[in-house]
């Protein structure tokens, strides 16, 4: 019995339960979410360490006039030096101190360099913007993405990026 074709109908789809993950290249291995957590402590101690010749300084029991404003313009200046320094890594090879140090970078989902535009602009930048005006209700759930099949938080879905095994 020969078939009966429409030709008419709506194409078909195989079914799949949730998105694909994004493949690894051959080159580069997903980073685990463990290596990537730690990776934003690190980043975050470091400029919380921006803060102790501050502390330093207010704590002192015989504290010049002068303590406080000298230990605010020392956290200052460390919190813009880190962070120029944490972009200039960036641009470099996709990484931060704290990624550096445990061997993760940032790439394009497609396992290309990301450009320090794309990094900073889609993936800190306008999440931040996000956050400070949403709050929890954004912050949350990008955070919590990192369980799904593609190890991606809603940033790096913006950004179009993948953080792999450097």
């Amino acid at each position: 019995m020969e078939e009966i074709h429409n030709p008419y109908a709506a194409p078909g789809a195989p079914l799949m339960s949730g998105p694909p993950p994004i493949p690894a290249t051959q080159r580069h291995e997903l980073a685990g979410r463990g290596r990537r957590l730690l990776a934003r402590i690190v980043d975050q101690l470091l400029y919380v360490a921006c803060f102790i010749p501050m502390l330093v300084l207010v704590l002192l029991p015989d504290r010049p006039d002068w303590g406080i404003s000298l230990g605010l313009l020392l956290a200052l200046a460390g919190l813009i030096g880190l962070f120029v320094y944490n972009l200039a890594l960036l641009g470099q090879s996709g990484q931060t101190i704290g990624k550096q140090w445990l061997g993760i970078r940032i790439v394009r989902s497609d396992g290309s360099n990301a450009d320090l535009g794309r990094v900073f602009g889609l993936r800190m930048f306008l999440p931040g913007l996000i956050t400070a005006f949403a709050g929890p209700l954004f912050s949350l759930p990008d955070a919590l993405c990192i369980f799904g099949n593609e190890k991606r938080c809603i940033h790096d879905m913006m950004a179009d990026t993948i953080v792999v095994v450097a």
